[in-house]
Parts: structure tokens; C-alpha cells; sequence
């Protein structure tokens, strides 16, 4: 076995630099995230309201279930955009939300194979799958890092980003919630 030396997460200095961070930055994170949480919603509920609850041999709930999806993803990639600006004290506008249409494609398909990834794990167990949600939850980061950046090439390096970490980003969720 490959032994591998990590870090601990300092919780409280993170939490700390975090508070400054939202403080000093130019658009009310809050009302930034209100804006994204309303957004997501009314595609949900747009997704509802076709639906009916169902898409079973009904080809338009199905086309606006996944319509949905995408664009939920694509706009929470611009929230990670947000994210990362007011992390390096940069000024991010409202219309930041919207930045992930420029590689909507990249998003796309990262989501899609997020996703496939993720539940062929969650196939053998519950566990297996959780730890795979971790596994590739920087994935994103790096595609707004990079955005000519790969699918594959994202997801492989959010892997190596959180070889060693998963247990305590666990944790630091935990303490989020």
C-alpha cells in the first residue's frame, strides 16, 4: 500500500480567513447566492411543472428535466466562479453567475461524467459512491481554473487533489451544515 502524508485542514483559520474574505468582498455574498438559490429554483419548478412528477413516456418532460440539469449545472459552475473571485479578492458582479456559458460544453460534459462516475460507485455501495463524490469535488475548481482544461483531465486531477483529504472535507462539511 502507498502510504500518503497529509495536512490537517486548520477548521477554525479557514473559517476565520473565510469571514474576512466575505466581508471585504464587493457584492453581498448573500444576495449573490439568494440570486443563484432563485434561479435554481425556478428551473426546478419549471421542471416540476412539466413533469407532473414524472417523465415516463412523456418526451418534453424529459427533454426540460435534462435542460434543467444542465443549466442548473452551468449556473453553479458561475457561482464557483463567484467563489473563487472573492477567495483572491477580486471583484465579481452579479452577472458572474452567468460566466459558465462561455465553456458550457466543457461543463456539460464534466457534469455528465461526474455524474455516470459517481453512480456506477454508489452501484457497489453507498459508501463507495459518497467517497467518489469527494473524490471529484474539485473538478469544477479546476475546470474554471483552466477551462480548456479536459473533462478527464479535471476529474483526474481533482482526484489527486483529494487523495488523503476526503475524510476531513467530510468533516469540514459537516461543520457547514
Amino acid at each position: 500500500g502507498v502510504f500518503i502524508m497529509t495536512e490537517i485542514i486548520d477548521r477554525r483559520g479557514l473559517k476565520a480567513e473565510m469571514r474576512e474574505l466575505l466581508r471585504g468582498a464587493q457584492v453581498d455574498p448573500r444576495m449573490f447566492a439568494a440570486l443563484f438559490l432563485l434561479l435554481t429554483a425556478a428551473l426546478g419548478v419549471l421542471d416540476s411543472l412539466v413533469s407532473g412528477g414524472t417523465t415516463a413516456g412523456n418526451p418534453l418532460s424529459l427533454f426540460v428535466r435534462i435542460l434543467t440539469s444542465l443549466l442548473s449545472a452551468v449556473l453553479s459552475v458561475g457561482f464557483v466562479l463567484y467563489c473563487m473571485a472573492v477567495r483572491r479578492g477580486q471583484r465579481a458582479e452579479y452577472l458572474t453567475l452567468f460566466d459558465g456559458f462561455t465553456f458550457a460544453g466543457r461543463i456539460i460534459g464534466l457534469a455528465l461524467l461526474q455524474t455516470l462516475f459517481i453512480t456506477l460507485w454508489s452501484m457497489l455501495f453507498v459508501i463507495p459512491g459518497i467517497i467518489a463524490a469527494y473524490r471529484y469535488q474539485f473538478a469544477y475548481f479546476n475546470l474554471c481554473e483552466n477551462p480548456e482544461l479536459g473533462c478527464m483531465d479535471a476529474l483526474e486531477m481533482s482526484k489527486q487533489q483529494t487523495m488523503g483529504y476526503k475524510g476531513q472535507l467530510f468533516s469540514l462539511d459537516l461543520r457547514y451544515v
